[in-house]
């Protein structure tokens, strides 16, 4: 089964801020408008802090890592030493991997995948 959790990987909180400059020209009118960015623009550039991880982030594949073993390790689950990525349950029938941000998951009975999907809620869609 494959699970959509694609608000996970991008709202992954970033322990330490980053900063970033975008040209204001990429902006549409309406979303300058709406925010004031013209007034608030350097030099024709607009300054961002980053406060979850975004695409192209170097450290946004670590950092959903890192937030998905701070919440299920507690519950029985274990990324497999040889193989990084490889997540097991220490004795129920239940293995899965995150690729960017999707869950790939293998199981067997219907009752294990409820019980992962109790131990994290923020899925967003199932397939």
């Amino acid at each position: 089964m494959e699970i959509d959790i694609s608000n996970y990987y991008l709202g992954t909180p970033m322990g330490r801020y980053e900063y970033m400059k975008m040209p204001l020209a990429l902006f549409p009118n309406h979303i300058v408008k709406q925010y004031y960015l013209g007034e608030k623009a350097k030099n024709g550039f607009v300054y961002l802090e980053l406060r979850k991880a975004i695409y192209g982030l170097p450290q946004a594949g670590f950092l959903a890592n890192k937030l998905l073993k701070e919440r299920l390790e507690p519950h029985g689950y274990r990324e497999v030493q040889q193989i990084p990525g490889l997540w097991k349950h220490i004795t129920r029938p239940v293995q899965f991997s995150l690729v960017v941000y999707d869950f790939g998951v293998k199981y067997i009975g219907r009752k294990v995948l409820n019980i992962l999907f109790s131990h994290y809620n923020n899925t967003t869609r199932l397939q």
